[in-house]
């Protein structure tokens, strides 16, 4: 701001100079007069420009009551008072005396004096050109004598220039207006009468003026001489005036042509002048305002300052070092308040480093907490949920956020899952005293797990909260499992599957050897029991079968196969049925390693269980035509998706969760061994297999198989 004011101050001085010069009427800069004003009009529309900012500024800090605004409203309304009334006053008075002055100038007194020293001057010059026909008389007589005579005009023309004191003598012929001779020593112009002139000469006989040649005054004429040699002849003199009476005319005639013209531009200098003081005491003004407004807020700057600072301090920010800004009162107290405030810094310093290590500890913490895949869950006294880690999250399979903060007895009652989890925290935390851990069995919301829980009592100053130590120990269980039922299915398979050859063998054989020697009502009930051993022995056989495969550990042979071929073959099977198939494959390949066996036996599976789901539905008049729906592309981390869906009764709640244990099943009829086969098959491939039911009815199975990607060497 300082380097505009001194800018501004420099401009408005070099244009009311400029301005100044310009109302000369013979200065070079007067034509550029209205440019020089329009430029000061810009510069004072600069200056309203910043005033009016200053002013808005004082206005805020007065609305908002920032601190010393009042007193830099009162500095401002005084020295912009002590700026502008002695501006105005000044104006006022200086108008006035320009008025007066310009008056003066064109008064009656000067007028008349003025009048009258031109008519001197006429009279003046009157008289030289008396004086020069006086002398030019005597040449007349003297020619006419000789043009009676017959004498030699030119010889006689020359006596009497040498004689007479004349610059210049001509005899012009009446007739024919041409020079015949002439005396010019100074190679003046030979003058022309016009006919008007000529003809003035011949009536009156003599014609007289004045002529300014070259910055000298002449008393000139023309004068009739008579006829010589049936020629008439007129004479033509020149004779300069006195230097004196010359030049005193010609100043007196340059004084009265500037008075009338000053006469006739009168109000064009006032207003001129008028203009140039109005506008020097605007920028004047504007420039006062300006300075007084930025001085006067210079001056509460120390206090804005130190109002600032502490404000900032009061917010907790102790790096605030307000500028010195002057040697005086001020200066020492805003040192002393550095001071302070450096005093305060330290000593904030010295907290946010303890704080930072408690952060850093806590920090550390939950960093070793969420690296844990046990799941953490922190309570306090009343039982209100304060601390988890994503561990937690994920094992519990639900969102622990919305409830953090809320006591987990109240979560009874607000919605299913919340209801199971407030019981999973009643059984774990009942274990706070006891040595052992407990196995809780929670359904989450994709399926059932089986957790193990720990709760122990945390010492605190004020109350005892709990921590809960939580594990997902269902693949455990699911694994121990699988293997105690693939123990079991193999012996059975080796105990049952050997009497089973005989036993069919030795019911044939009876009904064989007793089918004639019965009469014919026996033998309708020995065929009949014979049928139904033979009927139950294949089923065991199917079910021995089953088991088999259950037990044993496939031995797969991997090759490349487009999913999208795979499934097309097995549907080729199914065409014609009660169940009507849906295809959506994908328009390109989809890539995967498989076992072609296997991975048939799992599509008849699937395809084969969605089928009779939806035509149970039908018979039960759920569905109206039994359809499955197909279909083959890609999800979201790019893995191949098999989707079959069907228009049945979907699952039960007890099969989505256990669907995939041996001897779990929804039919009737089924062993409960497909799923869990299928299940096998497909994570021996490296993907995952999972059963959801739709939102419109019927139910989902979902296979993701790992891409296969080829590279060439």
């Amino acid at each position: 701001m300082r380097r505009f004011l001194l800018i501004a101050v420099l401009a408005a001085v070099g244009l009311l100079y400029g301005l100044t010069i310009a109302t000369g009427s013979t200065s070079p800069l007067a034509e550029y007069f209205w440019w020089i004003i329009a430029l000061c009009a810009l510069l004072m529309l600069v200056l309203a420009s910043v005033l009016t900012r200053y002013v808005l500024l004082l206005m805020r800090d007065k609305s908002k009551g920032v601190f010393g605004s009042q007193i830099a409203r009162r500095l401002s309304g005084m020295f912009t008072l002590v700026a502008v009334l002695p501006g105005v006053f000044l104006f006022g008075i200086s108008a006035q005396f320009i008025n007066g002055t310009i008056n003066s100038w064109f008064g009656n007194d000067t007028h008349e004096a003025l009048e009258r020293s031109l008519n001197l001057s006429k009279s003046a010059l009157n008289l030289a050109v008396d004086n020069a026909v006086s002398n030019a008389t005597p040449v007349q007589i003297d020619l006419i004598s000789t043009a009676s005579v017959d004498g030699d005009l030119g010889k006689a023309l020359k006596n009497a220039a040498k004689s007479g004191g004349f610059t210049q003598l001509s005899l012009y012929d009446v007739k024919t207006h041409k020079t015949e001779k002439s005396v010019n020593p100074l190679k003046l112009n030979q003058p022309e009468l016009d006919k008007e002139g000529w003809e003035k000469l011949e009536q009156t006989g003599s014609i007289r003026s004045l002529e300014n040649i070259e910055n000298v005054l002449y008393a000139q004429g023309w004068m009739l001489i008579g006829a010589h040699n049936g020629r008439d002849y007129a004479l033509f003199f020149r004779q300069p005036i006195p230097q004196d009476v010359a030049q005193d005319a010609t100043l007196i005639e340059a004084a009265r042509a500037k008075y009338a013209e000053l006469s006739y531009t009168k109000q064009g200098l006032q207003t001129f002048f008028l203009a140039t003081l109005l506008v020097a005491a605007l920028l004047a003004i504007f420039l006062a305002l300006v300075m007084a407004l930025y001085f006067a807020r210079r001056f509460v700057e120390p206090v804005l300052s130190l109002a600032e600072g502490a404000r900032a301090v009061a917010q907790g920010d102790f790096s605030q070092k307000r500028p010195v800004f002057r040697n005086d009162e001020f200066g020492r107290l805003t040192q002393l308040f550095n001071h302070m405030t450096e005093q305060l810094a330290i000593a904030k310093e010295a907290d946010d480093h303890n704080r930072l290590r408690e952060e850093a500890a806590r920090h550390y913490l939950e960093c070793v907490l969420e690296s844990l895949t046990t799941g953490v869950i922190t309570l306090d006294a009343e039982g209100r949920l304060k601390t988890f880690n994503k561990a937690a999250e994920r094992i519990l399979g639900i969102e622990l956020v919305p409830l953090w903060g809320s006591n987990w007895h109240d979560w009874r009652g607000q919605s299913p899952q919340q209801t199971l989890l407030a019981e999973v925290f009643a059984a774990i935390e009942e274990t706070a005293n006891a040595a052992k851990p407990v196995q809780v069995e929670y359904a989450a919301p994709d399926d059932a797990r089986i957790l193990l829980g720990k709760a122990t009592v945390l010492p605190d100053d004020n109350d005892n909260g709990v921590v809960m130590v939580i594990d997902d120990i269902t693949v455990l269980i699911r694994a121990q499992k699988e293997a105690a039922w693939g123990e079991v299915a193999k012996r059975l398979a080796h105990e049952i599957r050997n009497p089973l050859t005989p036993i069919q063998l030795s019911a044939e054989r009876l009904a064989w050897k007793l089918h004639d020697k019965l009469d014919e009502q026996h033998a309708q009930i020995l065929s009949r029991s014979t049928d139904t051993i033979v009927k139950q022995v294949a089923a065991l056989k199917e079910m021995v079968e089953a088991f088999r495969n259950y037990a044993r550990a496939p031995s797969l042979n991997f090759e490349k196969h487009d999913l999208n071929r795979l499934v097309e073959e097995v549907l080729l099977l199914y065409e014609g049925g009660a169940c009507r198939f849906v295809s959506d494959l994908s328009d390109k390949p989809q890539p995967i390693s498989a076992d072609t066996t296997a991975m048939r036996q799992v599509l008849h599976n699937i395809f084969k269980n969605a089928a009779e789901a939806a035509e149970e539905a039908e018979e039960a008049e759920e569905a109206e035509v039994p359809q499955v729906n197909v279909s083959v592309g890609e999800d979201s981390d790019g893995q191949v998706l098999l989707t079959v869906c069907n228009n049945g009764k979907g699952f039960s709640k007890e099969m989505l969760h256990n669907a995939f244990e041996p001897y779990v099943t929804d039919k009737p009829t089924g062993t409960g061994l497909g799923l869990p086969v299928v299940k096998k098959i497909i994570e021996e491939h490296g993907g995952r297999i999972s059963l959801s039911n739709q939102n419109e009815g019927g139910a989902c199975v979902k296979i993701a198989l790992p891409r296969l990607v080829e590279t060439y060497a």
